[in-house]
Order: structure tokens, then sequence, then C-alpha cells
């Protein structure tokens, strides 16, 4: 796959943290998706946590969104969207969390789950995580709405790929948490 089979578009917004909880976080109407997901209790940065969500959020001033939008090349196949998105998720970890180096107190959310050691992830063990400077909790994990993030803050509706059919674009969204 080439990088050709889709072009990248970048959306930025920010929101007071207080506004996006009011608006955009509900942790138990998200909890209970996240316990229909394989990941559960089987990705450090997915639930069940030992910490309440809503008190991560409060702790924090402004979300800034970051969002990759990603429109299919014509003649661009599923697999090579897909590939697209894993490397599209990977370069926006990268800048999130150089963000989140070079801004202290701030806490980068990624986009999505966590797949840096696929099914071999150490949480079922009990074992510490292998990649702690490069895993981060997801803005779902935490109760954020993505969907109705990207209309509200980024005007971008999210699309859903249907009966193994592209949508127009697919979008990946994360985060920056940044301190009071």
């Amino acid at each position: 796959m080439s990088e050709h089979a889709y072009t990248v578009e970048n959306l930025q917004a920010g929101v007071p943290v207080a506004e996006y909880i009011a608006e955009c976080v509900d942790v138990p109407k998200f909890l209970a998706y996240c316990k229909e997901c394989r990941c559960y209790n089987h990705r450090w940065p997915c639930p069940p946590f030992d910490f309440e969500p809503l008190a991560l959020w409060q702790k924090y001033e402004t979300l800034q969104l970051y969002t990759r939008v990603l429109t299919p090349a014509p003649g661009a196949d599923m697999n090579d969207m897909m590939q697209g998105m894993k490397r599209e998720k990977d370069r926006l970890l990268a800048e999130l969390l150089r963000l989140e180096n070079e801004t202290p107190g701030s806490l980068a959310l990624s986009a999505g789950s966590c797949y840096i050691c696929g099914d071999n992830c150490t949480r079922p063990q009990g074992e510490p995580c292998r990649f702690p400077a490069k895993t981060r909790h997801s803005i779902e994990s935490l109760g954020g709405d993505v969907s109705k993030t990207l209309e509200k803050y980024l005007h971008k509706p999210m699309l859903w790929i249907k009966n193994g059919e592209m949508p127009a674009y697919l979008t990946l969204t994360g985060g920056l948490l940044l301190p009071k």
C-alpha cells in the first residue's frame, strides 16, 4: 500500500474541559460499550480503571482535539484504508506524545484502543505494561463521545464502514489535556 491510497486532512479544536464534560462525556454509557469490547480488562489503557474517569477529566483545563480525516483515493480498497488508519494512528500518537512531552502537566489521549502488544498485553496476567511511555487512554475509554465531539467541535460527522462499504472518509481523533 502506498501513502497515495488516501489523503489526510488535519483538524484541530480546543474546548474547555468543563464544557466538554457537560456536552460530550457520559462515563456510564461508554463504560457499557467498553464492556462489550474484547479489549475490556485485556489492554492496559482500557477500563476498568483504578480511578474515576470523571475525576481525571476534572484535573485539566482544556482539551485540545486532534483529528486525522483519511479520504480514499480513487481505486483504494478497504485493505489500503485499514493500513492507512494504522499508519496515521501511529503518527497521531507520536505527535500527541511529543506535545505531551513539551507541555508539562499535560496528558495525551490516543485515538482508539491500544494495539502495541496486540493480544499479548500483560494486563490479563496482572503484569505491568511493557510500554507505559507509549500507551495512553482514549477519549472513549474515559467516557467521551467521539462522534458527538467530531460534529460539535470539528464540524465533521463521523462516518462508519457499513456492509463492507468504504465511506467517503474515515477519522481518527485523539487529544491533549492541558493543565489548569
